[in-house]
């Protein structure tokens, strides 16, 4: 009976491992795919320096066109000196060759998606750009709360397997069987 318990605790830490390590590589994924932003840095950005939040960049921004700088030399700033934002430095050098706005933007990649979409309205429409990022900013931050509140609630639901293939025979081991084996009549 020893042995089946201890084949059947393995068998639950065997399948917790893999389901947890199965979430974290489609969460870690989802994130990059979701923010713009990735974990493991950016192609380019220094190896694996990690790439700064999204809205600390928006935030960045917005502060930096405040005190009055232009969009290119903004651009070209964070580029300069933020990890994971180094392709901003091939959009600006497009921008400044006059090359058409959506053709220098598909020089950079994705974490400054959310960024050139709050540029493109101010481009278009003259709308001060720092209001737009930093509305952009909030929402980032709301979304990266709903996915953390999703990864939270996964997890809950996830932790009953390896409880229900763990906990659930032992109790019925220890618990049940010496109540059924003392009420048996002696042999």
């Amino acid at each position: 009976m020893i042995p089946a318990l201890v084949a059947v605790i393995l068998a639950g830490a065997a399948v917790w491992l893999w389901i947890g390590s199965s979430t974290r590589s489609a969460h870690a994924e989802e994130a990059s795919d979701h923010t713009g932003t990735s974990t493991l840095g950016a192609p380019g950005s220094g190896g694996g320096v990690p790439a700064e939040p999204l809205p600390l960049v928006l935030e960045m921004c917005a502060t930096l066109l405040d005190s009055g700088l232009p969009i290119g030399l903004v651009l070209r700033i964070v580029g300069a000196n933020v990890p994971g934002y180094d392709s901003l430095l091939a959009v600006t050098r497009a921008l400044d060759l006059n090359v058409g706005w959506d053709r220098a933007w598909s020089q950079g990649d994705g974490t400054a998606r959310e960024l050139e979409q709050s540029l493109r309205l101010t481009r278009l429409s003259g709308v001060p750009a720092a209001a737009l990022l930093r509305s952009s900013a909030v929402a980032a931050r709301k979304r990266g709360v709903r996915q953390a509140e999703a990864r939270g609630a996964e997890f809950g639901i996830k932790l009953m397997i390896p409880l229900g293939l763990c906990a659930l025979p032992a109790f019925i081991c220890l618990g049940v069987v010496p109540v059924v084996v003392s009420l048996l009549p002696d042999f």
